[in-house]
């Protein structure tokens, strides 16, 4: 671990020696820009974040569905809304022709006790619950597109920094043995040489799975194979700035978890509603013809009648403390929702600001003290006033606040998305809502 540490951190600071001394300013997050719809990029263009939403917002099969349901809400909605079919009822008495009566009835039920505007709450409600579940998927969506796009930029530049770093080492071995077979340094210190140089080859090919997996999740979660063979594009060091924590959590009150969990709160009371009309009977009116055929002189008659149930045996009480219980269960889950949403976002914030911090003071402090005790240690070393494993030990401290620091960033960027996710940014390039 030593000697692949040693050879990583000797290519960063070789190839890349601004890599730990500049560090592109904290910007704004423009939310506003708009998208339009994404035509077949050429195989090879760098793909950036706001074409990976775009395409997300066009492909991820959990967002279509999650369109198609509430699609499918709209339809119930509509469905709620339907009165009771007529029926038409004939009846025939006898089939002699002296002898014989017909009777041919139209039936209507009306329902009584407002159960047309109950089923109507019910599925309005529910269709709150479809569309804010929408906005919900979209915003989980975004946050998921974005620590996708990013793990996939870190892994891009791993594997840069992995050619770069075998390249360096195999130089460094081959320097290092030359300098052992002039006596200049022991043996050993060739053979650690040729160690670091394998280690850094071993990490090259880990960095390239690493890259291989994080184009694939990528491409999962946009829904679209458009991803392969494309770099992505982008600056893992521009970290988005957000508002106060005071002044997000206010907005957890429209967030979409939360709406939809009141949404199915308001849902559940007005199923009660439902269930205590079913106990009040509908009635049945009936309007029709007798056609009565007596000693083979026919003669009509007009039939009236109504039918009412009753409920002696089944008055929906047990549906109806069902119910009840359900909208106390819904009560209780958007409480626990909204105290979770809170607890969530507090978190969130929390490793915001602790990755921002940690990231500016490696890049201000740890970074440039870390690079000056490497050039020291390589000065000596080449001076004969330090061993080789003080040039390893420096180097290794330069690699691990690199990476320390790099991680740091990846963090901050993953604490924002899920921000993001909490409060409800939506989407940007989806579709519209339905109306």
């Amino acid at each position: 671990m030593l000697t692949r540490n040693l050879a990583v951190a000797l290519a960063i600071a070789a190839a890349n020696p601004a890599f730990a001394q500049s560090a592109a300013p904290l910007a704004q997050d423009n939310r506003s820009s708009p998208l339009t719809p994404h035509a077949a990029p050429p195989e090879g263009a760098a793909l950036s974040l706001d074409e990976a939403l775009g395409i997300a917002a066009e492909n991820n099969p959990l967002l279509r569905g999650a369109r198609a349901e509430a699609d499918a809400s709209r339809g119930t909605f509509m469905q709620a809304g339907a009165r009771p079919n007529p029926q038409i009822s004939l009846l025939q008495e006898g089939f002699g022709r002296i002898e014989r009566t017909s009777t041919a009835l139209v039936n209507q039920t009306v329902e009584l006790g407002g159960k047309r505007q109950a089923r109507l709450d019910v599925a309005s409600y529910g269709r709150e619950v479809a569309l804010a579940s929408l906005d919900a998927r979209g915003a989980a969506l975004r946050s998921d597109v974005i620590a996708a796009f990013y793990g996939l930029l870190a892994a891009q530049r791993q594997l840069q920094v992995a050619r770069e770093a075998a390249d360096i080492a195999t130089r460094s071995a081959e320097l290092a043995d030359k300098r052992a077979r002039a006596g200049k340094v022991s043996p050993v210190e060739a053979t650690k040489a040729r160690v670091a140089a394998t280690g850094v080859q071993i990490e090259q090919a880990n960095a390239a799975s690493r890259l291989t997996v994080a184009v694939e999740k990528l491409s999962n979660v946009m829904g679209s194979p458009l991803v392969r063979g494309r770099p992505v594009t982008g600056d893992i060091e521009k970290v988005p700035a957000l508002e106060p924590l005071a002044e997000l959590l206010p907005q957890l009150s429209d967030a979409p978890l939360a709406r939809a969990a009141q949404a199915e709160t308001l849902r559940s009371n007005a199923a009660i509603d439902v269930e205590r009309a079913k106990r009040i009977p509908d009635i049945t009116f009936s309007a029709g013809m007798k056609r009565v055929v007596t000693g083979g002189v026919p003669g009509n008659q007009a039939v009236v009648g109504v039918s009412i149930p009753l409920p002696l045996f089944d008055s929906n009480q047990g549906a109806l403390i069902e119910s009840v219980h359900k909208a106390e269960k819904a009560s209780a889950d958007f409480e626990s929702e909204q105290a979770s949403l809170q607890l969530d976002l507090t978190q969130a914030y929390a490793n915001y600001e602790r990755s921002n911090l940690e990231a500016r003071r490696l890049k201000t402090d740890v970074l440039p003290a870390a690079r000056e005790a490497l050039d020291a240690m390589s000065r000596g070393y080449e001076l004969g006033k330090f061993s080789f494993l003080d040039v390893l030990d420096a180097q290794r401290t330069l690699f691990q606040g690199q990476s320390q620091y790099v991680q740091a960033l990846t963090d901050a960027h993953l604490a924002y998305a899920e921000i993001g996710r909490l409060v409800g940014v939506p989407l940007r390039g989806s579709a519209p809502r339905l109306p």
